[in-house]
């Protein structure tokens, strides 16, 4: 295979993968202040054409710099320089559906199992059920990527209304939520987001590799169509490893 055709491959005659040599050469970039904190990168097409190489081979090495916490991708707005230097964490933000089934599509899902619940009055109310009411939990991991590392455990709970497409989920490319919304041809009017520190059961502890009792940032999501949830998600990550991230702009006034 000539040098030319390499790049397009994503491959080198190294052993180094060519987007491990894109990312080296960003980081460089980066640390030596090309990137300034705060500036937007050259799009992935504009990489893409200065390193002569697939947006596949330089969207790896964009994932790997977010992995990293050196800059946060959003969907439509590009890749912002957030850190000279590694973060050593995953930081999140998302001001719009489409962030947020990027987000999904950015990391890799695996879904451990699935059951039928009854909601107590406390889960109810967290989930937007009623209690008594019988739901689907579906647990998983999210990982960075195949052979990566984990991120957080997801627990979901469905209405039983949705109980024939809970199967999908295993093979699903994408967020849970994007399959029932299409399915179902239930719009999601909203997402209701709640975020708090707590300690983590000892079964999800366990499924992360941490100690019993370790505390985490825990981001319930519920989506709302005018039926009521959609489905609601507990994400459970490693407090010291989680860093979720927004922006809050002042509304300016004209006056007449």
């Amino acid at each position: 295979m000539n040098e030319a055709a390499a790049k397009k491959t994503g491959t080198t005659s190294a052993a180094e993968p060519l987007y491990a040599r894109v990312h080296k050469e960003l980081v460089g970039r980066i640390a030596a202040g090309l990137y300034p904190v705060g500036s937007l990168m050259p799009t992935e097409a504009e990489l893409a054409g200065e390193f002569e190489t697939s947006r596949f081979t330089v969207r790896e090495a964009l994932r790997t710099l977010t992995d990293e916490g050196y800059v946060e991708r959003r969907q439509g707005m590009g890749t912002r320089v957030l850190s000279m230097r590694p973060q050593g964490g995953y930081a999140q933000s998302f001001e719009s559906l489409q962030e947020l089934l990027q987000i999904a599509l950015d990391t890799f899902l695996v879904v451990l199992g699935h059951q039928e619940v009854v909601l107590d009055a406390e889960l109810a109310a967290h989930v937007g059920g009623a209690a008594g009411e019988r739901w689907i939990r579906v647990d998983g991991m999210r990982w960075t990527a195949p052979g990566g590392r984990p991120l957080c455990f997801i627990q979901s709970f469905v209405p039983m209304r949705f109980a024939e497409l809970v199967p999908e989920f295993a093979d699903c490319q994408g967020p849970f939520f994007a399959l029932l919304e299409e399915r179902s041809r239930e719009t999601i009017e909203e997402v209701q987001q709640d975020i708090q520190a707590v300690a983590m059961p000892g079964e999800i502890s366990r499924q992360l590799g941490l100690a019993a009792g370790s505390y985490s940032l825990q981001l319930l999501r519920r989506y709302i169509t005018t039926r009521g949830t959609l489905i609601a998600t507990f994400n459970w990550h490693p407090a010291n490893q989680m860093t979720y991230k927004m922006r809050i702009r002042r509304e300016r006034h004209t006056q007449d």
